[in-house]
């Protein structure tokens, strides 16, 4: 028996538990495909901005440079700082800044990792959604089909394969639907979820680096 014939034997409660479970499915792989695009450029063009940063010899030239950078987190953190600076220098007229110079930027900088982190965790509650629901998605037609099976023997009076067969088999692709679902979106949540991470660390470290070398009056603009 080919897999189209014996899904298309299967009871209707069992065929709308399949299509919502592939409708999840889809959406899922959709989203795991378009993450790793996101994160591969964001990780690529993160790499390329730290060395212009570390070879550049004026902020303002990397300020204009950093705009090529836009799927990078830190050349956002970047322009964020950057503009902020300007705006307080401008503000005060002076190249020399406070301690509460560096606090307000000590603000925007956090604001502006909040911001980046927000965009890279977009869509993963999906998977999340996914991955704890489709389980219970799956037992439903999993019990659907015992009762269906107990229903058939009833009506029947007889307990042989073949009235059980229908409920039984509506019970097992359910099941095996439900764990196909899950399991994909609960690795690549956790994958992606670890790579967000990192890139949130690395935003943490160049977050100190740009305001160490602001407070020790080392801005290159």
């Amino acid at each position: 028996m080919s897999l189209f014939s014996f899904l298309s034997n299967v009871s209707l409660m069992a065929e709308l538990v399949l299509g919502l479970l592939l409708f999840l499915s889809a959406v899922s792989w959709g989203i795991v495909f378009f993450k790793y695009y996101i994160l591969g450029k964001e990780a690529k063009e993160s790499v390329a901005f730290i060395k212009s940063f570390k070879r550049s010899e004026r902020f303002s030239r990397l300020y204009e440079e950093s705009a090529e950078f836009k799927s990078s987190t830190l050349a956002f953190l970047f322009r964020s700082a950057y503009e902020k600076v300007r705006a307080l220098r401008d503000k005060t007229g002076s190249s020399e800044y406070s301690e509460r110079d560096i606090d307000v930027l000590e603000r925007t900088l956090i604001q502006a990792l909040q911001e980046e982190t927000g965009r890279l965790e977009t869509h993963l509650q999906f998977l999340a959604t996914t991955a704890n629901i489709a389980p219970f998605v799956g037992l439903f037609g999993t019990v659907w089909g015992i009762i269906h099976a107990f229903r058939d023997i009833t009506h029947q009076a007889s307990a042989s394969i073949a009235s059980v067969a229908p409920g039984i088999a509506d019970a097992l692709v359910t099941t095996a639907a439900g764990l196909f679902t899950a399991i994909p979106a609960v690795i690549f949540y956790n994958t992606f979820l670890q790579k967000i991470r990192r890139l949130t660390a690395l935003g943490d470290t160049f977050t100190l680096e740009l305001l160490n070398i602001l407070a020790e009056s080392r801005w290159k603009d």
